[in-house]
């Protein structure tokens, strides 16, 4: 029997659905105005309704669960309410797509007056006869929630009685839908549910080293906001950017999946959540912000990820120090940290657009969803006690929705603020990759330039400026007083330039760049160790200019999109993205070497690299940026 047969099925309901509570209801003497008064009651509060689709949709999954797990079920080895849940058959989509199949049986008042009667009978009787009645005692029920306007007694009774009212109308219902001729797929498309491996976007970075990712103002704040620390404190703490005649706030914010509600999260619990804001919550971001690129109205488009593929993306498959279970719970975890990020923009002015947007959450969390293996577990004091347990998840399912703020600053066919407000750079696969807990300045450095290297394309800045978008006010503050702090700051700061050069990044010295403070990688001679930094070297350093520019093919990607007058391109493909020429291999390097008679010294002094990098090239440790491949290429006189 299919799906729409169901729905005829349950048309036939209406006939005999009344009948369901009738048929046990007792002749009474209660008024009539009474009946009518609870009636509208309980069709106003929707506990029972509630209450009745739960248990048919527990029901459901019951006959969903005998055909795909019927050992476990003909067991009666697991909580067929916990597995409803768990499956999201009792989320309110689900529960309001449900009601609908049952709308024909719940619009006529008939239905309402029965149903009161019979609940008011059984109290009237329990008040009566001092004791339960009988066909209210029914263990294992699911129970409504005690009226808390109700005396605590009267609102115990009211709770038992409604709670066997809705399994009876629950159960009558369900007899009349011939579930067992249904197959598992039209059982899992009656509950709202549908298979998980079928819903998640395909991962990025396939066959590609980047991908397209939107740079506009609120994404540029947003990532700061999760990296620098640079917080207000207020009785709701903020951080806020001046833009233009108007400024960019973001706020905390708590989220309800479930009932989509939305509220600030004030003082000490907003500062609970900013002190765990970090660069891999700012990954997620960027990560949120390249699929949001890939719709033309991404405000109305879900993104759906599983947390493997974030896993993946971001190198934690290699790790073997916490379990998958606890990388999938920290992605969750970093999800959640994001989309508690509220954006309020108000009267933004770039060149003659206007906008102001009202406040919300700059990523709607639709849905965390853990999923694993049930395991059998068996006491061994009680070998005939045999449980199911869960176990640690091996995915996550996660849903969110971009924010409406997306409706004025990604809008592609909006073609009066295309040019101003659509940014879009791209994201290096490799910035993923960066820990941010051994190099937290260099995964907070690429996240910020990824950022600005649409809207800055000179990539240059002052060091101070850098440095102040990235590190907390404090820092900056006691670097005048603290020689550990400088001295500690600056081998931070050349430690980061050390790890962008190695993933292909571009970076030039001004003049302005005392030689003696560059890094030693930087310099004609890198083995010279009798530099020493001059005297109040620190205003100096941060006076100096620096230009650093991410890798040779983004730029050109760059420069594409740039003389395109602003216009959205397709995401570039494998052939895009080959050199000209093979890419040399470590052990192409090394025999070529070997075969001029250069050693790894030499050829890193004509390179100005590091001679560490050249061992790396040759071990397979490091990648053969485009820039050195070509060098590389020229001064040895090809790859072979």
């Amino acid at each position: 029997m299919g799906n729409a047969n169901v729905t005829q099925t349950v048309e036939q309901i209406e006939v005999t659905a009344v009948a369901a509570v009738v048929s046990t209801s007792t002749p009474s003497s209660t008024d009539d105005d009474l009946i009518q008064a609870y009636a509208e009651k309980l069709r106003s509060s929707r506990v029972f309704l509630n209450l009745v689709l739960a248990n048919v949709a527990t029901g459901i999954n019951q006959h969903r669960l005998r055909q795909t797990s019927p050992k476990t079920a003909n067991l009666g080895l697991i909580d067929p309410y916990h597995e409803t849940s768990k499956i999201g058959a009792l989320q309110k989509q689900a529960i309001a797509r449900l009601e609908k199949l049952f709308r024909g049986i719940l619009r006529k008042d008939l239905f309402w007056q029965q149903t009161a009667m019979w609940i008011v009978t059984r109290l009237e009787q329990w008040q009566q006869e001092g004791r339960m009645p009988l066909d209210c005692s029914i263990p294992g029920v699911l129970s409504a929630s005690p009226d808390p306007e109700l005396p605590e007694e009267t609102a115990w009774r009211e709770s038992v009685v409604l709670s066997a009212c809705a399994f009876y109308t629950a159960s009558e219902w369900l007899s009349h839908l011939d579930l067992a001729s249904l197959s598992a797929e039209e059982l899992e498309e009656l509950l709202g549910i549908r298979s998980r491996e079928q819903t998640a976007a395909p991962a990025l970075f396939q066959n590609r080293e980047f991908e397209k990712v939107a740079t506009g103002y609120p994404i540029l704040t947003g990532a700061q906001a999760l990296i620098n620390r640079q917080w207000e404190d207020d009785e709701y703490p903020y951080w806020r950017k001046l833009v233009g005649d108007g400024f960019i706030q973001h706020n905390i914010v708590r989220q309800s999946p479930d009932t989509r509600k939305v509220e600030l999260v004030p003082g000490k619990a907003a500062w609970e959540i900013i002190d765990q804001f970090d660069p891999e919550a700012a990954y997620v971001m960027l990560i949120f912000s390249s699929y949001a690129t890939d719709s033309e109205k991404p405000w109305e488009q879900q993104i759906r990820l599983r947390g493997t593929d974030l896993i993946q993306l971001f190198g934690w498959d290699r790790r073997t120090d916490i379990t998958l279970g606890n990388k999938l719970k920290k992605i969750g975890h970093l999800v959640e940290l994001v989309c508690s990020l509220s954006v309020l923009i108000s009267n933004i002015n770039i060149g003659s657009n206007r906008y102001n947007v009202a406040r919300g959450p700059m990523w709607l969390l639709e849905e965390l969803e853990y999923s694993g293996q049930l395991s059998l577990t068996i006491d061994t004091r009680e070998p005939g006690a045999m449980r199911y347990e869960a176990g640690d998840p091996d995915e996550l399912f996660i849903k969110v929705r971009p924010g409406s703020w997306t409706e004025k600053f990604l809008n592609s066919q909006d073609a009066s603020g295309k040019e101003a407000l659509c940014q879009y750079g791209y994201l290096a696969k490799s910035t993923l990759r960066i820990n941010p807990y051994r190099q937290r300045m260099a995964s907070k450095l690429a996240i910020f330039l990824t950022i600005m290297s649409r809207i800055r394309r000179d990539g240059r800045y002052e060091v101070g400026t850098l440095l102040e978008r990235l590190e907390p006010k404090e820092l900056m503050a006691e670097l005048h007083r603290n020689k550990q702090k400088r001295n500690w700051l600056i081998d931070q700061w050349d430690n980061a330039l050390l790890t962008l050069h190695e993933l292909g990044w571009q970076i030039e010295f001004s003049a302005s760049y005392p030689e003696a403070l560059r890094p030693s990688w930087s310099l004609s001679d890198p083995d010279c160790r009798s530099r020493t930094r001059p005297r109040n070297w620190l205003p100096l350093w941060l006076k100096a200019i620096i230009a650093i520019k991410p890798t040779l093919q983004i730029q050109s990607r760059l420069e594409s999109v740039n003389s395109n007058g602003g216009k959205r391109t397709a995401s570039p493909n494998a052939d895009e993205l080959k050199p000209n020429a093979a890419p040399l291999t470590g052990a192409q390097l090394a025999a070529a070497l070997a075969t001029r008679g250069w050693s790894n010294a030499k050829l890193a002094k004509s390179l100005n690299v590091d001679r560490s990098m050249v061992t790396r090239w040759i071990k397979g440790e490091r990648a053969i940026q485009p820039k050195h491949q070509a060098q590389i290429q020229e001064l040895l006189g090809g790859n072979s």
